[in-house]
């Protein structure tokens, strides 16, 4: 029994080397900032507070095979900063900035009726579009069971009943963050007044997080190049933007999401309306 659980995890970590748990962090980041910027009072913040430390420690978890490569990377950038490189320094600036928002962000809060910090709900908004697509990108994460599985050394059994379980768990909680997030920006402009917006903004949203997933996939950025690397990032958008297969690629992505959202928000308000029905005591069946 040992060997067979020793066998199991050395295949897993071969297979997904924690991109799984990294990738549900980055899928919760705008998560949490969702509830945080459109529905502050839908969880109580010691909850709040909890649950930005589950994900967190998830983060962790997930980045810690990489620390290594990073504080190396980072390393470089400095000496390089050291011996008077300038795009090295702006890389280092732009890092020390993307800190100092985020700390500013959970120090000060990102209630939008406080209009002495409305500019810094404002930038919470653009924090939570830049992180959005990861919520979404777990979808193109199966890449990473085809490639581990392909080689035909990890028995057909553990395949099939310890790595796609894993792999669904991790695609629907992904792509259940991003539904979640986009019904909470739905629901603040619902409150607002602004209900006929609500579907424009889905679509804009499925629009953006297409190219992201897009950018992410195949030119291999991540949301913070947007503070690292602007200029590389705007450059390829546009690229990507005015070639046909990119174009195409992005096109498809669009639909499948706008497609399986359509169909989790169903389920989602579905089970929400169920819940709601159990509390008054209202059978569903009736």
């Amino acid at each position: 029994m040992r060997s067979l659980l020793t066998d199991i995890f050395s295949a897993f970590d071969n297979v997904y080397s924690g991109w799984i748990l990294w990738n549900l962090f980055l899928a919760f980041i705008p998560l949490l900032l969702s509830f945080r910027l459109f529905r502050p009072k839908a969880i109580p913040k010691p909850w709040f507070w909890v649950a930005c430390g589950l994900v967190g420690a998830i983060g962790v978890l997930g980045f810690w095979s990489r620390i290594p490569a990073a504080l190396g990377h980072w390393g470089t950038h400095l000496g390089d900063t050291l011996r008077g490189d300038g795009s090295a320094l702006l890389r280092l600036v732009w890092l020390m900035l993307a800190i100092g928002f985020v700390l500013a962000l959970g120090y000060w809060g990102l209630n939008p009726r406080h209009s002495s910090r409305a500019w810094l709900w404002g930038i919470g908004v653009v924090v939570f579009m830049a992180f959005l697509p990861n919520a979404p990108y777990v979808l193109t994460d199966i890449v990473h069971l085809i490639r581990g599985t392909s080689s035909g050394e990890i028995p057909t059994w553990v395949v099939a009943l310890v790595f796609i379980p894993i792999h669904l768990v991790a695609i629907v909680l992904g792509f259940q963050a991003y539904v979640l997030s986009v019904l909470n920006l739905a629901y603040y402009l619902k409150q607002r007044g602004a209900e006929v917006l609500i579907l424009p903004m889905e679509l804009f949203i499925h629009a953006l997080c297409a190219i992201g997933i897009y950018l992410g996939r195949f030119i291999r950025f991540n949301s913070w190049d947007l503070v690292t690397d602007p200029v590389d990032v705007l450059a390829d958008t546009l690229d990507v933007l005015t070639s046909k297969r990119p174009l195409a690629v992005i096109a498809v992505t669009f639909l499948i999401l706008t497609i399986l959202y359509w169909i989790m928000k169903q389920v989602t308000l579905g089970l929400k309306l169920r819940l709601k029905y159990a509390q008054q005591g209202i059978d569903a069946l009736d």
